[in-house]
């Protein structure tokens, strides 16, 4: 049985080096923070992406307002009426 325990898969080592103590600090002092220059391009990116998606929703919520209209419309609906509608669908 020792062999598969020294052997197992380096999980002996691993199950050592997991139940070791090591306080907080030294684990906050391990921590390898990326370069500023390394992640700049990668956050332009996301906060462009996140314009883009911001702007497709306004969007949508333009376009979904306007189909409303439309169907009030085609259907004659009064001001009462829409309200009533749009309080069954949550709008």
């Amino acid at each position: 049985m020792p062999v598969a325990v020294d052997e197992a898969g380096d999980f002996a080592n691993f199950r050592e080096t997991a139940t070791k103590t090591k306080s907080l600090i030294d684990r906050l002092k391990a921590i390898e923070l990326p370069d500023v220059d390394d992640v700049a391009d990668d956050l332009e990116n996301y906060l462009k992406t996140t314009e883009r998606a911001e702007e497709f929703d306004a969007k949508i919520e333009e376009t979904d307002a306007l189909i409303d209209e439309i169907v009030y419309e085609l259907y004659g609906l009064t001001d009462e009426e829409i309200e009533i509608v749009e309080e069954a669908v949550g709008e």
